[in-house]
């Protein structure tokens, strides 16, 4: 799951799916990663409650794994956000490397993040992949990866990373006014700072999606799962569910099963897993949940139109300064 942010849970991920919950006790059941979602805790996107929006035809879906959300046009996706991060390392180490500083980002740990915004969105749903792994999404692993902390920097190394080496301010922020080391002035916000900026970023955005796009990726999650539609195909889960003698709500309940936190999934994991997903494939959830959260997301992208477009054009001029920065190493 791709978090980032202060949620970096939900850049986020994204956004990440229903699946990934019993993975992590921690994460919010069904939060939208990968994007994998990145701000905390997402204000409202559209204002006063409307009313639930036509939907037309409901397609039958086992998987929604290919399906686009409308608000993808406006997120970075795993390529977009993976280009940025290299790129801006590349920056980070020229602008050190004036310093006379040989320097090199220390390797991010190696995390579980889906396919696709929607390939884990709306739970598990490959009954023969649950039947084998459980709640497990097949190439992640059941326990939080340990990041070893990182060796701290010698404090003239920090200054110029940061911009600061002062505890009250932000490293790489606007606020790091920066400074001077060896008679040189260091850019402020730091070598940090000077990156975001030169891939027209800032530090809130922390060179992520824009926060409009995370709170309609998240609220249109939200506003479907709670959609009369949708806890309706609910209900008719749970019943399929239970005619196997598995009593649970929902599918969140289901992955969230504190049985589940065990270093191996169980036989009865996997029986509940692999139900699960053929008891949604049945019910048809995936397609209705899909289809209903495709027309509230309409809804919030005609509403802020141009607020979103604005965001589009900035995420494709950061992706060619991130390519013009990569193009550049080669």
């Amino acid at each position: 799951m791709r978090l980032t942010g202060a949620a970096l849970a939900a850049r986020s991920t994204a956004v990440a799916g229903l699946a990934v919950l019993a993975l992590t006790a921690g994460c919010t059941a069904g939060s939208p990663s990968g994007t994998e979602g990145r701000s905390s805790a997402p204000g409202r996107a559209a204002g006063p409650t409307a009313a639930p929006p036509e939907i037309g035809a409901v397609p039958r879906l086992v998987s929604a794994a290919d399906r686009r959300l409308p608000i993808e046009d406006f997120l970075l996706g795993n390529a977009g956000q993976d280009r940025l991060d290299r790129a801006r390392a590349v920056l980070v180490r020229r602008c050190m490397a004036r310093f006379k500083i040989a320097y090199r980002a220390p390797a991010a740990p190696r995390q579980f993040r889906p396919r696709t915004l929607t390939q884990l969105r709306y739970g598990i749903t490959d009954a023969d992949a649950a039947a084998r792994l459980g709640y497990t999404p097949a190439g992640a692993g059941r326990a939080k990866p340990h990041r070893a902390a990182a060796a701290p920097l010698p404090a003239r190394e920090a200054l110029v990373l940061n911009g600061t080496d002062d505890p009250g301010v932000k490293p790489g922020s606007a606020r790091a006014a920066g400074g001077r080391v060896d008679g040189r002035p260091v850019p402020a916000g730091g070598c940090a700072g000077e990156a975001l900026r030169a891939l027209h970023a800032d530090d809130r955005q922390a060179g992520g999606d824009a926060p409009l796009a995370d709170r309609v990726n998240y609220e249109t999650y939200e506003l479907s799962r709670r959609d009369h539609r949708v806890t309706a195909a609910y209900g008719r889960w749970s019943a399929c569910m239970r005619t196997h003698g598995y009593t649970y709500a929902g599918p969140e309940e289901a992955a969230a099963d504190p049985a589940w936190r065990t270093a191996t999934a169980t036989a009865r994991e996997r029986a509940v897993a692999a139900t699960d997903a053929r008891c949604k494939a049945r019910t048809d959830l995936v397609g209705i949940w899909y289809t209903v959260e495709v027309a509230y997301q309409k809804r919030l992208v005609g509403q802020h139109a141009g607020e979103l477009a604005k965001i589009r054009a900035d995420l494709r001029l950061r992706q060619r300064l991130a390519a013009e920065v990569l193009d550049g190493e080669r």
